[in-house]
């Protein structure tokens, strides 16, 4: 009928002007898409006249998620996925939107199984997600619009001080006793230890008449997304509500609720725009801790407004239900609504029409229909609350922010109120009884609340097909919490929940004819044995004016539910709507269903394009075979066949046996006297439960079966020891007869013509002879079995140590062998079961010495315990008898070192004294690393073996080349070890010095002074005078001389040398002539300047090469020679002269031409 995406509703939002042909053409592409809709999301349709098949509840089927989804949340899906039934504004809006699909789309959505939040474009979504389920992408898609939920409306009626609706005694002028008769059951029970959920406006938590059980822990805001549900100021309606349901109770102050010591939880939900999502989310919020779910709001009550839940709203009432409060099921309560002057039905509000849902509606203090209380077919109880002048005494919120000034209002009502007053008899309910499931408690109210408002029997009270009193005003009538309570403390848990749906069923020519009496009806047959609870009824219909119409169900008791009735409704269709009855509690669902529609008034026609019926209960107990025991309790009460007339076969029907005869129905012989049940009563005329119906102690069977007497009459027993005189061989002694228990004695007690036999195979005392034996043939005594007392059984001494049994045996040592048995009877700790110590002794008797410990090795030391204790000596129970951390072992075996003389590591080092090169030294031991000292590091028997020697010499300067000035610098060299000095000794290091190939000096450095060009003493100062400026390099070594050979330290020594010329003598001749002749001299008068200018010319030539040349060394000559310039740095070592032979250096104390130094470098 209507399409998933409602593309009217889109030219809408484009703004254009719909024509003929765009009709058509949206007509079309609505058909088609309804055709995707119908195959992707709905279960298979089946014709009118089909039979129920029951709900599968565990696995959805292969071919769509949808498919898997409850009847109801299909018709939710169907229902919210019809975009005619959103306003542009509303789609405009719809920012995220609500996909079905296997595969990821987004956010998961809530609990329910592939629902996804999608962020869109709200104008591109329509065609986006329509092109998604054309290719098969998704399964169903929906716009997540924000609904404006409001509380129910509380009339403005004159305030009353009393709380009435708690106990009515007619304080305001109404009916004494139309109260919810609760205040007995206060007496044993207030709701302690029982949390109420109030989803609402806020709750005023800080109240002192609502904060004392207040679970601040369980609260939650939903419109802010925070932790505390304080309500705005005006606000009041959820602190009213939680004060009717929990205000406290017997603390001097203010008013009590209808369960004074609950707890409360405030969800804030409704002080906002609420989507799916936000309500999915409040009603699964702590729900193993939140008890009930209180709700006194819901969709407009204007009699227009047709909304339920979102899927994912839905889905998690539904599993409040099957998970909540570890797997009972929370209880959720909705305010019916409070529309009557509109013509409104609860059943038009989706929410409160769930099956999980407690519906309340509300009367005044007379017990009569409030004027704004809603009818409707779905709700379960009704309720006190306000209506005639009378208002609900409870909490407002603090200060001036609720409907008063003073913390407390009386003008309180609606079905809001009402809710809250039956959340809280229900939470004195599930105190009295914390087993209860969420359909126990609905089963309880159903039986439990009383018939209100008598008069109104006329089109309001009827009975239902299982005597059930119920009201499309009142549901089952107003709760009665003393009722209820004391139900609930006995209450046994209903049997498990089972459902059964038509599926959709189609109907074809149901056209519904405009204000006509001509209905339109349609069946289904029901043959499901269910006892109903909630019956669920989708239907889908076209209909310009939906409030013309009237919906009815008939059960096949007879019972009607008025689903829709007329009213001012110009809304269109009924888009898959669920409608709900409660009105066919506990009636046997088998049979026809018929389902009306009519239109009441002028003006439009329509058609029932399809329903569906769902029903909700308990598997019936019928009686199958027609045996007059129900199903249920022939299979789980009797155990008997509920398809067998007669489950034992013994001619008497199961129903027979159990109430007219008493007789087992399992057994064919009820009283096992070996005739049948059947043969007794019909046959024999005796007693089938009494074995010997005659009482002479002869059963029934063995009278008729063995010995041919009657069963009726009894046979005389003389010496009554049940045999009778054709049985008994001595019917004068009772003790003897057939049968009886042969005794020793020489008597045939059995009468079977033998005396004791038996007694020969039997041994009462276990003593290995037997009775017969004893008493006849040796004397002694049957029951005991050591007749003696000497511990020994009469069979051993016998049989086995032929001793005297009637003679007492000795066993000196008490080790509990005699003198007999053991080797040794004075030593207790010798005897045959004694355990073999090793100590050379026969300990067990077994004629062996120390024979337990051959090839033995107690302490796993590698050593035979024999060796150890005979041989060794050491202890064969401690494998390191000296406790010098060997084993004794490894000392006999490997080491050959005395087990039983501590071994040394005196050193410390890991080694012992036999593996140690130097126990006396823990820097040397086997693996140590071998460093350059002269000593065998590592105890391998060579000295410093692939040691790097070289690497332990230290030159100074390090560098590999020395610039030095030659009139100004003393050359220091020399060579350093990194080792102790002793090692150093150790070693006779020594060490020579040359220049180029010539000897210089011996010992660790090597210091040559400043040369003087004035007075050159030294070939070397003559030869570096003639210089003026740079020499060298000149080759300096440091050979190193160890025992086996030696090692070298080169140096490239440039030298620096600033000589100036000698002054010229100056000719005093030729002075006296100049200084005569020509005073005034040119050369004489510019002869300053000009040197001046040379010397700066020379300073500019020498920074100009030092600029470019190698880096100098630290020092410099003091005074800057004329010409003098660095060298450019030759590569390192370039022009080092070849090294010179070995046979050119002796070792200092060799035989040589040059005197050797007796002064060793230390």
């Amino acid at each position: 009928m209507n399409s998933p995406f409602g593309f009217l509703a889109k030219s809408t939002l484009k703004g254009d002007s719909a024509n003929m042909d765009s009709s058509r053409d949206w007509s079309m592409r609505t058909a088609a898409l309804l055709l995707v809709l119908i195959t992707a999301s709905l279960a298979p349709m089946v014709s009118a006249t089909e039979t129920l098949s029951e709900l599968g509840t565990g696995t959805a089927p292969s071919d769509g998620l949808v498919d898997g989804y409850s009847p109801a949340i299909q018709a939710a899906l169907l229902q919210k996925s019809d975009l005619s039934s959103y306003s542009a504004q509303e789609l405009n809006s719809a920012n995220q939107w609500v996909v079905i699909s296997h595969s990821v789309r987004g956010q998961p959505a809530g609990e329910l199984e592939g629902a996804w939040l999608v962020d869109v474009n709200p104008f591109e979504a329509p065609e986006m997600f329509e092109q998604q389920i054309l290719n098969g992408e998704i399964e169903a898609a929906y716009p997540l619009v924000e609904n404006q939920m409001l509380p129910r409306w509380v009339p403005n009626d004159p305030k009353f001080p009393d709380q009435w609706h708690l106990q009515n005694t007619g304080q305001t002028g109404g009916v004494s006793g139309e109260d919810v008769n609760i205040t007995g059951a206060w007496n044993s029970y207030k709701g302690t230890g029982v949390v109420i959920g109030i989803v609402d406006d806020g709750l005023d938590w800080n109240h002192p008449d609502l904060d004392d059980y207040y679970e601040s822990t369980l609260d939650y805001d939903y419109c802010q997304d925070d932790g505390d549900p304080s309500p705005a100021s005006n606000k009041a309606h959820g602190t009213a509500s939680a004060g009717v349901a929990a205000g406290v109770g017997d603390n001097n102050l203010g008013v009590s609720g209808s369960a004074p010591m609950a707890g409360l939880a405030g969800l804030k939900l409704i002080a906002c725009s609420t989507t799916d999502v936000r309500e999915s989310s409040a009603l699964a919020h702590e729900r193993q801790d939140i008890d009930i779910y209180s709700n006194s709001w819901g969709p407009s009550d204007n009699g227009e407004t047709l909304e339920g839940p979102g899927p994912l709203m839905y889905n998690a009432m539904e599993n409040d239900a099957l998970l909540g409060r570890g797997g009972l099921g929370n209880i959720i309560t909705w305010a019916a609504g409070n529309g009557l002057d509109d013509n409104d039905n609860s059943n038009y509000d989706g929410y409160a029409n769930l099956r999980y849902t407690i519906a309340v509606t509300a009367v005044t203090h007379y017990g009569v229909q409030s004027y704004y209380a809603e009818p409707g077919a779905n709700i379960l109880v009704a309720s006190p609350s306000n209506g005639d002048g009378e208002g609900i005494t409870t909490t407002d919120n603090q200060g001036s922010g609720g409907y008063t000034s003073n913390d407390y209002t009386d003008t309180f009502g609606g079905t809001s109120s009402a809710t809250p007053l039956v959340s809280g008899v229900i939470a004195l309910m599930l105190e009295a009884n914390a087993n209860l499931t969420w359909r126990d408690v609905q089963h309880i109210l159903v039986h439990t609340s009383r018939q209100n408002d008598a008069s109104a029997s006329i089109n309001s009270w009827a009975t239902n097909g299982a005597g059930h009193d119920v009201s499309h005003k009142y549901g089952f009538g107003v709760v009665d919490a003393g009722a209820a309570v004391t139900l609930s403390e006995t209450w046994t848990t209903v049997k498990d929940e089972t459902s059964a749906t038509t599926g959709t069923l189609t109907c074809s020519q149901c056209n519904i004819q405009d204000n006509n009496a001509n209905l339109v009806t349609v069946n289904t047959m029901v043959s499901e044995p269910i006892k109903a609870e909630n019956v669920d009824v989708i239907v889908d219909i076209t209909h310009q004016s939906r409030g013309d119409l009237e919906v009815i169900l008939t059960s096949p008791s007879g019972t009607q539910s008025v689903l829709s009735e007329k009213h001012n409704d110009g809304g269109s269709d009924y888009n898959n709507w669920r409608f709900s009855t409660v009105h066919n509690w506990d009636e046997d669902c088998r049979g026809e269903w018929t389902l009306t529609v009519e239109d009441k008034k002028s003006g439009n026609i329509g058609t029932l394009d399809s329903w569906e019926l769902v029903l909700y209960g308990t598997e019936l107990d019928v009686d199958s075979d027609g045996d007059n025991l129900t199903n249920f309790n022939e299979s789980n009460v009797y155990g008997t066949d509920p398809e067998d007339y007669d489950t034992d076969d013994d001619t008497i029907g199961d129903g027979d046996e159990v109430f007219i005869y008493g007789t087992n129905p399992l057994l064919d012989d009820t009283d096992g006297d070996g005739l049948s049940d059947g043969v007794e009563i019909f046959v024999n005329g005796t007693d089938p439960l009494l074995f010997d119906t005659d009482g002479d102690l002869l059963s029934d069977g063995a009278e008729v079966l063995i010995h041919g007497t009657d069963p009726l009459v009894a046979d005389p027993n003389l010496d009554s020891d049940g045999y009778y005189w054709f049985d008994d061989c001595n019917d004068s002694n009772p003790m003897i007869y057939p049968g009886a228990a042969e005794l020793l004695n020489g008597i045939d007690d059995n009468c079977d013509g033998q005396w004791d036999e038996g007694f020969n195979l039997t041994d009462t005392d276990n003593d290995g002879l037997s009775d017969f034996a004893e008493y006849h043939l040796f004397g002694t005594s049957v029951t005991m079995a050591d007749t003696d007392g000497d511990l020994l059984i009469d069979g051993l001494e016998i049989l086995t140590y032929s001793s005297d049994p009637l003679v007492k045996d000795n066993d000196t040592d008490m080790d509990g062998f005699y003198w007999f048995q053991d080797c040794n009877d004075t030593n207790a700790d010798i005897s045959p079961n004694a355990f073999e110590l090793l100590d050379n002794i026969d300990n067990d008797c077994d004629g062996a010495t120390d024979e337990d410990f051959i090839g033995t090795d107690a302490d796993d030391d590698g050593l035979l315990d024999l060796v150890e204790f005979l041989e060794l000596n050491t202890n064969p129970f401690d494998n390191d008898t000296d406790a010098d951390g060997l084993n004794d072992g490894i000392e006999v075996l490997s080491t050959l070192t005395n087990p039983n003389m501590f071994d040394p590591d005196n050193d410390d080092d890991g080694f012992y004294w036999f593996a140690d090169c130097e126990d006396n030294s823990s820097l040397l031991y086997p693996g140590a690393t071998e460093i350059w000292n002269g000593l065998d590091d590592d105890c391998d028997d060579a000295i410093d073996e692939l040691v790097d020697k070289e690497s332990f010499i230290l030159s100074v300067p390090s560098a590999p080349y020395v610039i030095i000035n030659a009139t100004s610098e003393n050359l220091n060299l020399g060579v350093s070890f990194n080792m102790t000095e002793e090692s150093a000794d150790r070693l006779n290091l020594t060490i020579q010095w040359f220049k180029n190939q010539t000897l210089l000096a011996e010992g660790p450095t090597l210091n040559q002074s400043v040369f003087s060009c004035q007075n050159q003493v030294t070939p070397m100062a003559e030869e570096l005078c003639t210089y003026n400026g740079t020499a060298g390099p000149y080759e300096y070594r440091a050979v190193v001389f160890e025992e086996n050979g030696y090692f070298e330290k080169t140096w490239m020594v440039y030298y620096s040398v600033w000589n100036p010329p000698a002054p010229e003598e100056e000719n005093p001749s030729t002075a006296t002539d100049m200084n005569e002749g020509n005073t005034d001299s040119p050369f004489e008068e510019y002869m300053l300047p000009l040197v001046l200018c040379a010397v700066v010319v020379l300073l500019l030539l020498v920074l100009l090469f030092i600029r470019r040349g190698p880096k100098q060394p630290p020092y410099r000559p003091k005074q800057s020679p004329q010409g003098f310039a660095s060298p450019p740095m030759p590569p390192l070592y370039a022009d080092v002269q070849a090294a010179p032979s070995l046979s050119q250096y002796r070792r200092p104390g060799s035989q040589s031409n040059t005197p050797s130094s007796q002064n060793r470098w230390k």
